[in-house]
């Protein structure tokens, strides 16, 4: 959890540049929301709160949820998210190493059914301060995810190109550049080289189908380049579905379970009902990721078998021989 902390300091301060100190204090009340939560319930249960905060799981789980909501959100509504996310999802299943699904992503997507405005209402970025969603004097910006759902394109520009990788559009105020996520993305190679590989299996995907299926008429480059950096696709990828408790133990089965995650989606993009349901997919794979290991055993154990068989030292391979029999006529054997 401190190596996730750590790479989450990366987009939380990409956030704070292009938001102000606002962004900081949101995700600082998520945070503080989310040990509070913890430690109350586990001072309850077991008298003792240390054991549990120590694990640095909360923190991560509170500064995830905030980094995924736009700089312009209320300061209540990160520390909810964060508050269903520990009391509801994490410590009624024990503790972040047996809970089955990923706190974080089941904390947004309660916030997004719960309050969809809040949580897809970014401010625009021309505003020099940034205001909450529903001031007089707020005025929001077009999201990557909602240009994308209205096949409207970012523009063909170098100055375009360049606020997407740098993260200066209106979005979640700290998934949105793709330059910090790309480069979190060979961090993980360096330091979670056997996790990096269900990332790599759910990008690829996600990125055929957004060269071969455009929304967009600009090119089916642009198209490639703004679903990636479009609402948390990116960010969930590095940091939920590479989650070593809830994703799959077996290689094969990372890297099924990154495929099927990333078509399920793009569909999701394609025909769902918010702009962004990736919290939704991550959520839903985790209920079926026990299935994954046990599908790469069965393709695992038939690659070996069929191996096998092709084998020339194997009985089934070997040779017919004629060999005399007693009256002197020949006999096949094998």
């Amino acid at each position: 959890m401190a190596d996730m902390l750590i790479m989450l300091a990366a987009p939380a301060s990409v956030a704070v540049y292009h938001y102000g100190v606002r962004s900081f204090w949101i995700v600082a009340a998520s945070v503080f929301a989310s040990i509070i939560c913890e430690s109350l319930i586990e001072l309850v249960k077991q008298g003792s709160a240390l054991q549990r905060t120590e694990d640095l799981s909360a923190v991560f789980t509170g500064a995830a949820i905030a980094l995924m909501l736009p700089a312009s959100a209320p300061l209540w509504l990160a520390p909810i998210g964060s508050i269903f996310a520990i009391a509801v999802v994490k410590l009624p299943f024990g503790n972040i190493r047996t809970s089955p699904f990923v706190p974080a992503a089941a904390g947004f997507a309660f916030l997004t059914l719960c309050y969809p405005n809040l949580v897809f209402t970014y401010p625009s970025t021309t505003m020099e301060t940034t205001l909450v969603t529903g001031d007089i004097e707020f005025v929001s910006g077009t999201s990557i995810a909602h240009m994308l759902t209205n096949k409207m394109s970012i523009g063909t520009s170098i100055l375009d190109i360049m606020n997407l990788f740098v993260g200066k559009a209106a979005g979640p105020m700290g998934t949105s550049s793709l330059l910090v996520m790309t480069g979190l993305f060979f961090y993980m190679i360096v330091r979670r080289r056997s996790d990096f590989i269900t990332t790599a299996s759910f990008l690829a995907v996600c990125s055929a189908m957004a060269v071969i299926f455009p929304r967009v008429l600009s090119g089916r480059s642009y198209s490639l380049i703004m679903e990636l950096c479009a609402g948390m696709l990116f960010f969930s990828a590095v940091f939920f579905f590479a989650d070593p408790v809830t994703s799959p133990k077996d290689q094969t089965g990372k890297v099924l379970y990154g495929f099927a995650g990333g078509i399920l989606t793009m569909i999701f993009r394609y025909y769902g009902a918010f702009e962004e349901g990736v919290c939704f997919v991550v959520l839903i794979m985790n209920a079926v990721s026990s299935y994954f290991d046990v599908l790469a055993k069965k393709i695992n154990k038939a690659i070996e078998e069929s191996g096998k068989n092709k084998d020339p030292k194997t009985d089934k391979n070997k040779k017919a021989k004629r060999v005399p029999d007693k009256k002197g006529k020949g006999e096949i054997r094998f």
